[in-house]
């Protein structure tokens, strides 16, 4: 029998970012099984887009109250739904509300952030209405586990996963002559540049290169991302280390991120909240050591010295001899990246699934 799942998620298909991402990689490999899914969106255009085999994803719906009668519009209209899934806790009380109504399975799936920000009441019983929760990493597990009643056992961890096009390869000239980055070395982060999301790091790293720059004279910071946070985070890199020392490259697609990782000597983002860190794992897997920062689930990403650094998000000298150690040490082992590679998401993804199917539903329908 098929399994039909409707997903409410902030985007997937057609938009950017880390989640997205997530959500697009889930879903394909859940379609891979024989699954269903129609996806409904709050953000991102899939139109023109080749969807999996399997998947069909509405417009967006803007604006939280049609959101919800559109999803409970939808969802009658779908049915049997065997799977509520809710790909952001934002959602939890109306999937909730929803896989009760269906009858349905309802899974929940966590990140980071907003895990530990969102903590209201309303929030709480939808997550422990949950049959299944999964995190990106053991971090936001913990952190779940250490604020709502749920059995351990039903939270479990679907870590990101890292595409095949990021692999070690070598440095792009024309791409290094096109951005003007001099002798280097050159450090990279890349991430979006939201208000919402300050705690990646960036002003920590401008804080550092003057010290770096009197041990590296050519050292130059390159920043791939876009953001209504760019304008305030570009004055604060000529506050901090002056005119050139950080380049701003704006949003760079998918498919030119290999290359410039490949281009990079070091990734740093010293993030202190990062749910997981998807782009540390892109980094390494291209054969770029990492420093990261010490809270949320860095360390999964970051796991020990063949990928790179966790380092205090707070310190300043502590982030200068980390960048001066580590740009002296050779690649990163792009081995140790390979748990995260697709088949072992897929494989994860279809078993997460097929245990899900094989409990006991925890809600019954409201018309039963």
């Amino acid at each position: 029998m098929t399994v039909r799942i409707l997903a409410l998620v902030g985007d997937a298909f057609g938009a950017r970012g880390g989640i997205a991402r997530y959500n697009r990689d889930l879903f394909t490999a859940l379609a891979a099984a024989g699954a269903e899914i129609l996806v409904l969106p709050r953000l991102g255009d899939a139109a023109g887009i080749a969807l999996p085999a399997g998947v069909r994803q509405r417009p967006a719906i803007l604006g939280r109250l049609r959101f919800s009668l559109v999803s409970l519009w939808t969802a009658w209209r779908y049915r049997p739904v065997d799977v509520v899934f809710c790909g952001h806790v934002y959602m939890a009380p109306l999937a909730a509300w929803l896989a009760r109504l269906l009858g349905a399975r309802y899974w929940l799936q966590a990140h980071g952030a907003e895990v530990w920000r969102d903590r209201r009441a309303v929030v709480r019983r939808a997550i422990e209405a949950a049959d299944q929760v999964t995190t990106v990493s053991r971090g936001t597990r913990k952190s779940l586990l250490g604020w709502v009643d749920l059995a351990p056992e039903r939270v479990r961890v679907l870590p990101n996963t890292v595409d095949a096009r990021f692999t070690p390869g070598p440095p792009s000239t024309a791409l290094h002559e096109r951005l003007r980055l001099g002798p280097g070395p050159v450090l990279l982060a890349v991430g979006r540049l939201a208000a919402s999301e300050r705690y990646k790091g960036h002003e920590l790293v401008f804080a550092a290169l003057p010290a770096l720059r009197a041990r590296f004279p050519g050292i130059v910071h390159v920043v791939a991302g876009d953001g209504d946070d760019r304008a305030r985070l570009e004055a604060r890199a000529r506050e901090f280390a002056g005119e050139g020392a950080v380049r701003f490259l704006g949003y760079v697609p998918d498919e030119d991120l290999p290359d410039l990782y490949r281009l990079a000597d070091l990734f740093v983002m010293p993030s202190s909240e990062e749910g997981f860190g998807i782009v540390y794992l892109e980094a390494a897997a291209c054969g770029l050591r990492v420093i990261g920062g010490a809270g949320g689930g860095s360390s999964d990403a970051v796991p020990d010295e063949r990928v790179g650094e966790l380092v205090d998000p707070g310190d300043v000298d502590g982030l200068v001899e980390a960048v001066t150690r580590l740009l002296r040490q050779g690649p990163a082992d792009a081995a140790a990246i390979e748990p995260y590679r697709r088949p072992h998401f897929v494989a994860g993804a279809q078993l997460l699934l097929a245990r899900l199917l094989a409990q006991p539903r925890r809600m019954t329908a409201q018309h039963e």
